[in-house]
């Protein structure tokens, strides 16, 4: 079982590494070509009817929740480390689930705010790389960090009540 849990955690750590290295990459490309793309026209968001104010709003909107996303990955980049480490109940983990579940509350707000801006202005269905109607995920994922929040401290209480008895 501990061979199991080793692969796991390792293909996991693997994944979250490849995101950031993937995102960041993606993020510092999206950066140098999206205004490229945006002032100087040659493929617009035609569908948004070429609106420069719609299309550099989209343009931070998108860089914020990679920002966001390499944020969040970082963090559960540091929780797979201390586990991987056996420092289960670590304050460093604490720290960690709390960037998490900023990272989770941020892009729950933003996809909803996303959603009802993307309604109201019609792209919802046209813009396929927009990532809209993700909330419900993100807020799933955010009471199930804050369950595993709660989980870690009640922890890291025992183990520092356990410690102080020896």
């Amino acid at each position: 079982m501990k061979k199991i849990n080793k692969f796991l955690l390792g293909t996991i750590q693997a994944l979250v590494d490849f995101g950031i290295i993937s995102n960041g990459l993606l993020g510092i490309c999206f950066l140098i070509v999206g205004p490229v793309y945006i002032f100087t026209d040659p493929i617009s968001f035609k569908l948004i009817g070429n609106n420069l104010t719609i299309e550099l709003l989209l343009y931070f909107d998108i860089l914020l929740f990679m920002v966001v996303f390499l944020y969040g990955c970082f963090a559960l980049h540091n929780i797979l480390d201390n586990i991987n480490l056996q420092k289960y109940f670590a304050p460093a983990n604490m720290v960690a689930l709390r960037k998490l579940m900023f990272s989770f509350l941020v892009l729950t707000i933003l996809d909803g705010i996303n959603t009802v801006v993307n309604h109201f202005i019609n792209v919802t269905a046209q813009v396929d790389f927009f990532p809209c109607g993700n909330y419900y995920t993100y807020f799933i994922s955010l009471i199930i960090c804050y369950l595993v929040y709660f989980i870690f401290k009640r922890g890291l209480a025992l183990q520092n009540e356990n410690n102080s008895i020896i």
